[in-house]
């Protein structure tokens, strides 16, 4: 086993990762909760959905057409082969967004030919959805008799696309998390490609130890998911981006001052 990843170091990093991601899960959520009424839908598309606000609401008519461009473009691919235009009123609703985990799917090499697939948890990375709208619940219903699941996979799929379509038309949102030290961008899954998640993550990256350490560690819980570990020596070189800023102000307003900050 890797030196710098034997069983103790490993355990370690484990239990300090998951009580970070707790930690930061938490903050996360409360920030979603207080930030709820900006992901409403209603304040975007107006009466073009079921019990929006009565009158006008600007820019939906261009919220709508946005809406519908992506649902043609996703739904009448192969992996959802969904028929049908969008009739207003939608049913889209309104709700606080949840976290789900970012997992993937990583091969596994031993140095001696042998390959195990592993399923990996980026404890520091999730996935931003309206409830029950998660990507591993859109897998299933992939999975389900379609004839069945069709009008939950429409509804899944809308739900989906309404909310990248809130976060592309309020850019203030995403700003807002930065501000907060988190990203937020979108990110496509090989199993359902081409419909796009959104992802939102902390600065303080994570990393997997070398593949034999992995598959070790597989074999000895007899289960073949792992979860990434936080990079230590990422910790000692985050930087502040709210003091980078203010150095580039000085730096461009008063330069001579610059050597009372370095």
């Amino acid at each position: 086993m890797d030196a710098d990843f034997d069983i103790s170091r490993l355990l370690q990093l484990r239990k300090l990762t998951r009580a970070v991601s707790a930690q930061v899960e938490n903050d996360l959520l409360d920030y979603l909760k207080t930030l709820a009424p900006l992901f409403s839908p209603h304040g975007i598309f107006g009466d073009y959905i079921r019990g929006g606000p009565k009158g006008s609401v600007k820019g939906a008519d261009k919220a709508f057409k946005k809406l519908r461009d992506k649902f043609h473009a996703v739904a009448r691919q192969k992996t959802f082969s969904l028929p049908g235009d969008l009739e207003p009123p939608l049913d889209i609703f309104s709700a606080s967004p949840i976290l789900s985990p970012v997992d993937y799917v990583y091969q596994a090499t031993d140095g001696n030919g042998k390959t195990v697939a592993v399923n990996i948890t980026s404890p520091l990375r999730w996935v931003i959805s309206y409830p029950d709208m998660t990507p591993n619940q859109i897998k299933k219903l992939l999975g389900d008799n379609r004839n069945q699941s069709r009008d939950s996979l429409r509804h899944a799929l809308l739900q989906t696309l309404a909310l990248e379509t809130i976060l592309e038309l309020k850019p203030g949102l995403a700003r807002i998390f930065e501000g907060l030290r988190y990203c937020i961008a979108p990110a496509t899954l090989d199993m359902l490609s081409p419909l796009q998640v959104i992802h939102i993550s902390c600065p303080l990256s994570t990393q997997l130890p070398p593949d034999p350490v992995i598959i070790q560690n597989t074999e000895i819980s007899g289960i073949a998911s792992f979860e990434e570990v936080i990079d230590m020596e990422q910790i000692e070189t985050m930087s502040d981006p709210f003091k980078q800023r203010i150095i580039d102000i000085v730096e461009a307003e008063t330069p001579e001052l610059l050597s009372d900050i370095r």
